[in-house]
């Protein structure tokens, strides 16, 4: 820290208290005194004192720790502070100013009292500079503690949005590892029997592990580039599932270029297959619609499920996995209350429905 502050805005108000205190002092003298070349010499330097004192007032209170002190523990040190440097500062502008005036203050009288002049005048001009540096101390305490308070609120935003981020990459999705496991071992089985098959897998694959990285770094992606992902997936899974897969996808015109949180879509389609048609022996439907709802992009995602999910208590979890409470806490957290999660549960059905801002890259 400097003695001499470097922040402009610190010396604007400071010049604009000088002028302000100038102002009063001479508007005082014109009033209820006279106005001449003393005086004014006066006026002007008191200035340069008068900041030497105020600054050493701030010195010791940011760096002696002064600003931890109670304000009742504070209050006596302004008092005695100011009326130190008042008479301090009036001592140096009697210096300054007297002897080019002392003729006309002693009117060139040979039995003229100086020391009694001099210590009268200090000390009387002296309680008035106590009085505007004791108004300067306060006003820079209000100040300063204004500045920490707004540097608190500051720090707490940021440590906000610190946790945010983490939270949010802690609940971005990645590839659920047995799905690799699983993956893997069909492309290994898949190279025996069919190898362009294999090829079209691993491809889908690379694909699918470069999305879940490079969304790692954003929050928000392209409706076109999840739903690429997403046919990377379904094409997958078919290996696995056959014909026990049946895929239909419905995107309304123009929102191709909406935004969502990346592999949020991804992961309800993943869930749906892995807590619904992947539990039927016969397999079943999934659907997968984009709709325009004006202001909000509704995402909605079915899927044929078992009976017993339908009976099963909505907080219960039952056929939910771990998926749709993550998805709503990124939601939570990305949108606020602007974005909401719905799941109905129907007769062999299942169905989850996300509504977001309407947004566009």
């Amino acid at each position: 820290m400097k003695f001499f502050p470097r922040e402009r805005q610190f010396w604007l108000y400071h010049g604009a208290a000088m002028g302000f205190i100038a102002a009063v002092t001479l508007l005082s003298i014109v009033l209820f005194g006279r106005l001449d070349a003393n005086n004014l010499a006066s006026t002007l330097a008191w200035m340069p004192p008068y900041t030497l004192a105020v600054l050493g007032f701030r010195w010791p209170y940011l760096r002696r720790g002064w600003a931890g002190l109670a304000m009742g523990r504070l209050i006596p040190v302004i008092i005695g502070y100011s009326s130190l440097s008042g008479v301090a500062v009036m001592a140096v502008v009697a210096a300054m100013v007297m002897p080019f005036f002392w003729t006309q203050i002693s009117g060139g009288r040979a039995d003229f009292k100086t020391a009694e002049f001099l210590l009268r005048s200090i000390l009387s001009n002296g309680l008035q500079a106590q009085l505007f540096i004791s108004a300067w101390a306060f006003v820079y305490i209000s100040a300063a503690a204004a500045q920490r308070a707004r540097e608190g609120e500051l720090r707490n935003l940021r440590l906000q949005m610190s946790l945010k981020a983490a939270q949010l990459s802690s609940l971005s999705h990645q590839l659920n590892p047995h799905f690799l496991f699983n993956t893997l071992n069909n492309i290994r089985f898949m190279i025996h029997e069919d190898g362009g098959r294999a090829d079209a897998m691993i491809v889908a694959l690379a694909e699918l592990l470069r999305y879940s990285l490079e969304s790692s770094q954003q929050d928000k992606t392209r409706l076109s580039q999840e739903l690429a992902i997403i046919e990377a997936f379904i094409s997958i899974m078919r290996t696995q599932l056959e014909e026990r897969l049946d895929f239909r996808l419905s995107v309304a015109p123009g929102l191709l270029n909406c935004l969502l949180p990346p592999m949020v879509l991804q992961l309800l389609v993943e869930n749906a297959i892995k807590h619904g048609l992947d539990q039927l022996p016969q397999g079943g439907t999934l659907n997968v619609a984009a709709v325009d709802g004006g202001d909000s992009l509704r995402l909605i995602v079915g899927n044929d499920s078992r009976p017993d999910t339908a009976s099963a208590p909505p907080g219960s979890g039952q056929g939910l996995g771990l998926g749709l409470p993550n998805i709503e806490r990124r939601l939570h957290l990305l949108y606020g209350d602007r974005a909401a999660l719905k799941i109905q549960r129907k007769a062999e059905h299942f169905q989850v429905e996300l509504s977001l801002p309407k947004e566009f890259a």
